[in-house]
C-alpha cells in the first residue's frame, strides 16, 4: 500500500486512495457510459428523457459504486471497533475496498458480526436506493434515477458477491469463524482457504471461457488472498507464546550522529550490520541503514554526517510485547529492524532476521513433534 495517499478520515479512521483507483476509475466511467443503453433498459428508465452526457452520467455512477465500497468497509470497521478490534485505515483500489483491520477476534462470533456487517450495510443500502427509485416522485429526473436505481443494483450485487464463501471475502471469513467454533482456528483458517481457492478456480475457468477477464483477476485475486490468509496464519501459530525478549540481539552497536558516512559504511562491514541507532550526546535522534547511505553519492562519503540521512520516524518495540506484533509492525512499516526500548533506554534490537529466525524454528519444532 506504499502508492496510497490519505484523501481524510472518517470517525478517526484514515481513508486512502491507491493509485490504482485512479486508472480503473475512468474505465468504469467509459464502461457505463458505453453501457448506457442497456442500463437504462435494466432500470426502466427513459432513454431520450436523459440530459447528462452518458459518459458524464457513467462518471457518476463509477464515483458512487466506490462510494459506496466505502461504506462497505466503514461498516467493517465500526463494528470491529465495537469489539475492541482497531482499524488502521481504509483504502480505496483497482478492485474495491480494504479496511485494514489489525487484528482478527479470538471470538469466531465477533468476526461473524464484523465480516457480516459490510454485506449486510451493502444489502440495505441496495434495497433503499432501488426503493426510492422505483417509486421516486415524478418531478424527479430520470438521470438522478437511473443513479440511484444501478447504484441500488450495484450494491445488492456487492452484498450477494462478498457473502460467497471464497475466502478471504468476507462470505469465506464468515465461514472461518463457523468452523472455528467447532475445530482450531488453524484448521478453520485452512479448510476457509481451500475452499477459496476452490471458488478462484471455478470463478478463473468461467472466466477464461466467457471471456470475462475481469473475472479471471478476480480469481487470481482470491487465490493469492486465500493462500496468504492461510500462510499469515501459520506464521501467527509459529510465534505464538515468543516474546521480543526471546529472540531480540541485547548488545546493540550504535554510532555517533556526527560520524561521516564513509566510516558507517566501514563500521557497517566490520560489524556485519546493515543498521545502527544514532546517539547525539547519549540521547538515541534516529536509525541509520544501508539503504539511507545509498541514497548520497559516494563522492560525498566522507564530508556528510549520518545525522543529515539518519531516519527521525522511530518504531520501538518493548521486551514483553509478544513477537507476533513486532512481526506486523516490521511488514506493515516495510522496515528491517525494531528498537527495544524501556524507559528512554535501548535496551535491544529485533530484525526481520530474527523474526524468520523464530519462524524456521518453530517450524522445525512442530515436524519434530508430529514425527514424534
Amino acid at each position: 500500500m506504499k502508492s496510497s495517499f490519505t484523501v481524510g478520515h472518517l470517525f478517526g479512521i484514515p481513508v486512502k486512495i491507491h493509485v490504482s483507483l485512479l486508472i480503473i476509475l475512468p474505465f468504469f466511467a467509459w464502461a457505463f457510459g458505453s453501457n448506457i443503453i442497456y442500463l437504462t433498459e435494466n432500470t426502466d428508465i427513459i432513454r431520450r428523457e436523459l440530459i447528462l452526457n452518458p459518459y458524464l452520467l457513467g462518471f457518476i455512477m463509477a464515483v458512487m459504486l466506490f462510494i459506496s465500497i466505502l461504506i462497505h468497509e466503514l461498516a467493517h470497521s465500526l463494528v470491529a471497533r465495537t469489539k475492541d478490534v482497531k482499524t488502521t485505515d481504509i483504502t480505496l483500489m483497482l478492485f474495491g475496498g480494504l479496511a485494514n483491520i489489525e487484528e482478527i477476534s479470538k471470538d469466531p462470533k465477533n468476526e461473524v458480526k464484523i465480516a457480516a456487517s459490510g454485506p449486510l450495510t451493502s444489502l440495505f443500502i441496495g434495497l433503499i436506493f432501488v426503493f426510492i427509485g422505483r417509486f421516486a416522485p415524478e418531478f424527479m429526473f430520470e438521470d438522478l434515477r437511473l443513479v440511484i436505481l444501478y447504484t441500488g443494483q450495484l450494491n445488492i450485487f456487492l452484498a450477494i458477491f462478498n457473502l460467497l464463501p471464497a475466502f478471504p471475502s468476507d462470505g469465506g471469513r464468515i465461514l472461518r469463524a463457523v468452523i472455528a467454533q467447532k475445530t482450531s482456528f488453524r484448521r478453520a483458517t485452512e479448510i476457509a482457504s481451500r475452499v477459496g481457492k476452490v471458488f478462484a478456480w471455478i470463478f478463473g475457468i468461467f472466466g477464461f471461457i466467457s471471456g470475462n477477464f475481469l473475472l479471471v483477476f478476480i480469481a487470481f485475486f482470491i487465490y493469492v488472498g486465500a493462500s496468504q490468509e492461510h500462510q499469515f496464519s501459520n506464521i501467527k501459530l509459529a510465534l505464538s507464546n515468543l516474546k521480543v525478549k526471546d529472540l531480540m540481539t541485547r548488545d546493540v552497536k550504535t554510532v555517533p550522529a556526527n560520524m561521516s558516512i564513509h566510516r558507517l559504511i566501514q563500521k557497517m562491514l566490520e560489524d556485519k550490520h546493515s543498521g545502527f541507532p544514532v546517539l547525539r550526546n547519549e540521547e538515541l535522534v534516529g536509525i541509520v541503514t544501508m539503504e539511507d547511505a545509498r541514497k548520497v553519492s559516494q563522492d560525498d562519503y566522507r564530508n556528510t554526517p549520518v545525522q543529515s540521512i539518519m531516519n527521525k520516524d522511530l518504531h520501538c518495540v518493548k521486551e514483553d510485547d509478544e513477537l507476533f506484533e513486532a512481526f506486523k509492525l516490521l511488514f506493515q512499516k516495510d522496515i528491517g529492524r525494531l528498537l527495544v526500548m524501556e524507559n528512554d533506554e535501548i535496551k535491544g534490537i529485533i530484525t526481520r532476521s530474527d523474526v524468520m529466525t523464530g519462524i524456521r524454528v518453530r517450524e522445525l519444532e512442530n515436524i519434530k513433534g508430529e514425527e514424534d
